[in-house]
């Protein structure tokens, strides 16, 4: 008797047992949090690095974080249409992946260590850690195709965040000494920043064995899933995103720069966000079981937008209306970043016969919009900064016009969301 599982569509002759931890949930999830360190760490910090550490004017680190954001996307965008229109690519991508490993996770860990008030040091590093994340992410987000055939598109999308969310953690963690630090460059910092890249690094290993993998099973799908990858569906939804997540990035990029009742309780902001984003897994797994992903998300977006403009009327040194505040904004938060991937999963899969290319360039197109969004939250905290006319230890009540553009953002994602073209159903994916 065979031992091999059905896959919905697709029964592999190559998924033995004995290979899951090459190929299966386990490596993709330690590469996604070896990712997700790089990533979380990358936006939560370097709009402050630059700032604090390197002493580029605000208005010019926003731009330069916009900037860089905007070539990333520009890199998803073009790798994506390469692997769609010569899938021969399929097979340097495990060569390609180390490289990229190395660029993301030294880029990641030398940026603090430039020389203070070069703009041009920091950019070219900036880019250098865009481009290898890009090479490295969208191959990685294409094996999501295989898992989710197999376990679900809500339970890979829990999956990843629970990786993801755990990934935050590690980064709120090690920020306390960053942001303690105030603006001071210590070798501990830089050994701590250093480590984080490295253990990124070693957690991504299992990378190019999936992706070696991975080209052998698209030589045996390759006549499969003709037309284009893009529907309306899918462009609604990457929309929806941009401004949804353009928003709360904002918002958790100003928390560092608040005055919310002293440095430990400020420095702390990043960790009690992540603990509430990994609670909201288990809080909205079963929301989106009983309405459905896409429902639950259009949810999330509007509690967001509902709650983060309060954080403006928070009174100053009132640690508790502190704590509470931020574990109301970071559920609805942490749900947006866990439902994003599962509608994106059955948007895309909703096709059928989609083929490991162009799936990869459907992600493409997403994370593109996403890297587009978190760089114009970079310049429009940078602007804000300066509008304000400080970059710490500002009160809580010059939020306010920040706030209001977070409003917006997130209620028209959730218009979008909701008005998504597509099956809404309930996604049957049984309870954690």
């Amino acid at each position: 008797m065979s031992s091999a599982r059905p896959m919905g569509r697709y029964v592999s002759p190559l998924s033995p047992s004995h290979l899951s931890w090459q190929t299966g949930p386990a490596a993709y999830g330690s590469v996604h949090f070896g990712k997700s360190l790089l990533w979380a760490g990358e936006d939560a910090l370097t709009l402050y690095i630059l700032v604090r550490f390197l002493q580029i004017e605000p208005a010019l680190a926003g731009a330069m974080f916009l900037a860089s954001a905007l070539w990333n996307a520009v890199c998803d965008g073009v790798f994506g249409g390469a692997l769609l229109r010569w899938p021969v690519l399929q097979r340097i991508l495990p060569a390609l992946s180390i490289a990229a490993i190395l660029a993301a996770g030294g880029g990641f860990a030398v940026l603090p260590m430039l020389p203070q008030g070069d703009p041009l040091a920091a950019g070219a590093l900036l880019a250098l850690f865009r481009t290898g994340f890009s090479l490295a992410d969208l191959p990685h987000n294409a094996l999501t195709r295989r898992l989710a055939l197999e376990h679900g598109d809500l339970g890979i999308a829990r999956l990843r965040a629970i990786c993801s969310a755990a990934a935050a953690l590690v980064v709120g963690f090690a920020s306390l000494p960053v942001l303690l630090a105030e603006g001071v460059r210590s070798s501990s910092v830089m050994l701590l920043i250093g480590a984080v890249g490295l253990v990124a690094m070693v957690c991504m290993l299992p990378l190019p064995a999936m992706l070696a993998r991975e080209a052998v099973r698209e030589s045996l799908e390759r006549a499969a899933g003709e037309g284009s990858f893009i529907d309306p569906a899918l462009v609604v939804f990457c929309a929806a995103s941009a401004v949804g997540l353009a928003g709360l990035a904002a918002a958790g990029k100003a928390m560092l720069h608040l005055d919310l009742g002293g440095p430990e309780l400020t420095a702390g902001v990043l960790l009690l966000l992540t603990c509430g984003r990994l609670a909201a897994v288990w809080f909205w797994s079963p929301v989106a079981r009983s309405i459905g992903s896409r429902s639950a998300l259009a949810l999330a977006y509007g509690l967001s937008a509902m709650f983060i403009p309060l954080f403006a009327l928070i009174p100053q040194a009132s640690p508790l209306t502190v704590l509470a505040a931020l574990g109301v904004m970071s559920l609805p938060g942490g749900g947006v970043a866990m439902l994003s991937w599962a509608v994106l999963s059955e948007t895309i899969g909703g096709k059928g016969g989609q083929t490991p290319a162009r799936y990869a360039a459907a992600f493409g197109l997403f994370t593109m919009s996403i890297k587009i969004a978190l760089g114009l939250s970079g310049f429009v905290v940078g602007g804000w900064l300066a509008s304000v006319g400080q970059s710490a230890d500002i009160e809580p009540a010059a939020f306010w016009p920040l706030g209001v553009a977070v409003m917006a953002g997130c209620g028209l994602a959730a218009l979008l969301t909701h008005h998504m073209p597509g099956n809404t159903a309930p996604s049957a994916i049984p309870p954690a």
